[in-house]
C-alpha cells in the first residue's frame, strides 16, 4: 500500500475511476488502522499488571508479628524460643521488649503485642516459638470469651498505621491472618512468607521501560487448635506454637506489565501488514506486479483496464515485423517511416517503464539534486573530466603511433627477407 502513488497523477494506461476506487479503499483501510491504534492506546492505559509468581531459597525467615485484642484483661506470661544446639533442644527467653499489653480507655479494650527482635530468625537451628497468654480475670455471664488474633510479617506490620494511610495492598492483607481464639486451647500457628514486588507508578512504564519496584511482605498462615491436655489447671491459658512451613523458601509475587506502547507497535505493524496485503490483493503489490484482483477479475474494471491499455499501449514495444499492420492505425494517409515506427516504439516503451517498472520520481529527484549543485563545483568537475579525457586520448595516440612505427619496420624487414610482397605496404597504407 504505497501512499506516495496517490500524490502523483494516475496512470495514463488505467481508467480514472480506478484511481478513485484506490483512494476510497485506502481511506477505509487507514480509518480502520487509526481506530485500531486508538483501541491499542486505550488498552495500554487501562492495563493492570499481572502477577508472576516464583520461589527463591533463603537462609532464614523472620518471625511474624502478632496482635491480640480482647474485652478482658490478659497478659503474655510465656515467650520462649527453641533451638537445636549440639543435637539438644534448648529454650531461650524472649526479650521483655518483645511482649507488651496495654489498655485503651476509649474502646475499653485490652491490646497485646508480640514483636520479635530483628536478629531473631527461623533458620536451621531455631525450631519453634512458644507463646503463652494468661487471662487475669474470671469470666462473668454475658461477656464473650473470644479473643481476636491478627498476624503480620514483622518487617511490614501495618496494624499501627492510620486507616486513612492504608493502600489497596494494605487493605488486602489487613484481615488476611485474622482468627478468633478461646481460653483453654492450644494452637499450632504455621505460616509462609510472601514478598510482593509492586511497580512504582511512572509514565515511562507505559512505553516498556523496565520499572522500579517497591517490596512489601506479608504472610499466609494456618491456625489449628484443640483443647489443652491440662484443662483442670490451665483453664485460663491460651498457648500458641509458632513455626514456618519452610525455613528456606519464600514466594515472590512480582507485578509485570503485559501491555505497553512498544508491544502495541508490534500489533500496529501486524495490522499494517494485513491491510497492505488486502490492498495488494485488490490493486497489485508494486510496479513490477501492477495488477490485482480488481484489474484482472472484476468485470467492469477488467474491461476498462484492458481497453485503456490497448489505447495507451497499442503494440508491444519490441521490434517485430509481424506487427507492422498496427502502425497503419496511426496514419490513414501514408505508411509510417522506420524512424517514426522506432519513435512510436520508444514512446510506448517509456510509458510502460515509467508506469510499471521504473520509479521515475526517484530518478527525477536525483536529477534535480544534481541541477541545484553550485555551478563552480560542476565547472571544476567538468574541467577535471575534460583534462582526464585529453590525457587518455594523448596516451592512446602515442600508443597508436608506436604500434604503427613498429608495424612499418617489421614489414620492411620482411620485404628484405622476401617474406612479404613489395606492394603489401602500399595496399596497407591505402586501406
Amino acid at each position: 500500500m504505497n501512499l506516495i502513488d496517490l500524490l502523483y497523477k494516475h496512470r495514463r494506461s488505467e481508467p480514472t475511476i480506478l484511481l478513485g476506487l484506490k483512494l476510497f479503499t485506502m481511506i477505509i483501510l487507514m480509518a480502520c488502522l487509526t481506530g485500531y491504534l486508538v483501541v491499542v492506546i486505550i488498552d495500554v492505559k487501562q492495563d493492570s499488571p499481572i502477577i508472576a509468581t516464583s520461589f527463591i531459597n533463603v537462609d532464614a525467615v523472620p518471625l511474624p508479628g502478632m496482635h491480640f485484642l480482647a474485652s478482658y484483661s490478659f497478659s503474655i506470661t510465656g515467650c520462649r524460643q527453641y533451638y537445636f544446639v549440639d543435637l539438644e533442644l534448648r529454650d531461650v527467653e524472649c526479650s521483655l521488649e518483645d511482649t507488651r499489653v496495654y489498655y485503651d480507655e476509649t474502646t475499653k479494650t485490652y491490646f497485646g503485642v508480640y514483636t520479635p527482635s530483628p536478629n531473631v530468625l527461623f533458620n536451621d537451628l531455631m525450631k519453634s516459638l512458644l507463646l503463652i497468654l494468661t487471662i487475669n480475670e474470671d469470666f462473668t455471664p454475658g461477656i464473650t470469651q473470644e479473643m481476636t488474633l491478627y498476624a503480620f510479617d514483622s518487617e511490614y506490620d501495618i496494624y499501627d498505621k492510620n486507616l486513612s494511610e492504608l493502600s489497596v495492598y494494605d487493605n488486602s492483607i489487613l484481615t488476611l491472618n485474622r482468627y478468633s481464639v478461646e481460653p483453654s486451647q492450644v494452637y499450632d500457628f504455621t505460616y509462609s512468607r510472601v514478598i510482593r514486588e509492586s511497580i512504582k507508578p511512572n509514565w515511562m512504564n507505559d512505553f516498556g521501560v523496565p520499572p522500579t519496584y517497591e517490596q512489601k511482605s506479608n504472610i499466609e498462615s494456618t491456625l489449628v487448635g484443640g483443647p489443652s491436655p491440662y484443662n483442670s489447671t490451665d483453664s485460663s491459658l491460651i498457648t500458641f506454637m509458632i513455626q514456618p512451613k519452610s525455613k528456606n523458601v519464600i514466594r515472590i509475587d512480582k507485578e509485570v506489565r503485559s501491555k505497553t506502547y512498544l508491544s502495541g507497535l508490534g500489533l500496529i505493524g501486524g495490522a499494517w501488514g494485513l491491510m497492505a496485503a488486502v490492498y495488494a490483493f485488490l490493486f497489485g503489490a508494486n510496479t513490477l506486479r501492477p495488477w490485482g484482483a480488481v484489474q484482472s477479475y472484476c468485470c467492469g474494471f477488467s474491461r476498462s483496464t484492458q481497453k485503456k491499455l490497448k489505447n495507451a499501449l497499442p503494440i508491444i514495444p519490441f521490434f517485430d515485423t509481424t506487427h507492422n499492420d498496427h502502425f497503419k492505425n496511426y496514419s490513414p494517409d501514408r505508411e509510417l517511416s522506420l524512424a517514426e515506427r522506432n519513435e512510436l516504439r520508444i514512446s510506448g516503451l517509456e510509458l510502460f517503464l515509467q508506469e510499471y517498472v521504473v520509479d521515475v520520481h526517484y530518478l527525477d529527484g536525483i536529477r534535480d539534486r544534481l541541477v541545484i549543485r553550485p555551478k563552480t563545483t560542476l565547472d571544476s568537475t567538468a574541467n577535471t573530466i575534460n583534462d582526464q579525457e585529453a590525457q587518455n586520448m594523448k596516451e592512446e595516440f602515442d600508443n597508436l603511433n608506436a604500434n604503427s612505427t613498429h608495424s612499418t619496420e617489421s614489414t620492411v624487414t620482411q620485404q628484405q627477407e622476401g617474406l612479404v610482397p613489395p606492394n603489401f605496404t602500399q595496399n596497407s597504407t591505402s586501406i
